[in-house]
């Protein structure tokens, strides 16, 4: 999740965690934070469960003021999404989901930025040129991940330039850390 228009602090409290003053090169601690070069603070959840503060209710009052940008990406899968939130409301979605059984699946929510058409076109028209359907390569699967790259300019698979040695602060969990009820934890959704 990447909020633009809010400062680390403010993010940080509406998300209920806060910083450690330890920071590593790659986001690898279950929670990171940092401050990207294009203005955008992000937080990184890394393995494990799909964080509470994704959820739609906290996104909306994380957003109110703001643009919000999220990225899911789960590789092994060839899972991917990316959205965008401004002023409480959802403005678009993107999501690809091979393991539906579909390499080339892609769910589209509301009406992506202007940056979408030629993204998609161009990884389409590349997985068209390596087989379409049979192909052995999913190129879909980075149509969410350079949408959500757009705005941000920070790509999960990419070093951030500009950014020093250690640029991910490591974030704990405090008590106003927004929780999953437990039926959601139960179902796993």
């Amino acid at each position: 999740m990447a909020v633009k228009g809010a400062s680390r602090d403010s993010v940080l409290n509406a998300l209920g965690l806060r910083g450690t003053q330890s920071f590593e090169e790659i986001p690898e601690s279950h929670l990171t934070g940092v401050l990207l070069p294009a203005g955008w603070y992000m937080v990184v959840a890394n393995r494990g469960e799909y964080p509470a503060f994704m959820e739609d209710k906290t996104l909306a009052r994380v957003s109110a003021g703001t643009d919000v940008v999220t990225c899911f990406v789960e590789e092994h899968v060839m899972c991917s999404h990316a959205s965008q939130w401004r002023d409480g409301r959802e403005l678009w979605s993107v999501m690809h989901a091979a393991d539906t059984g579909d390499i080339e699946h892609l769910e589209i929510k509301g009406e992506p930025p202007p940056c979408f058409a030629s993204i998609q076109e161009r990884l389409r028209a590349k997985q068209r040129e390596g087989g379409g359907k049979k192909a052995q390569v999913d190129y879909i699967f980075d149509i969410p991940v350079e949408t959500a790259q757009h705005f941000t300019d920070y790509r999960h698979d990419r070093d951030i330039l500009r950014a020093g040695e250690k640029p991910f602060e490591v974030l704990e969990t405090t008590d106003a850390t927004p929780k999953r009820s437990w039926l959601r934890r139960l179902l796993g959704v």
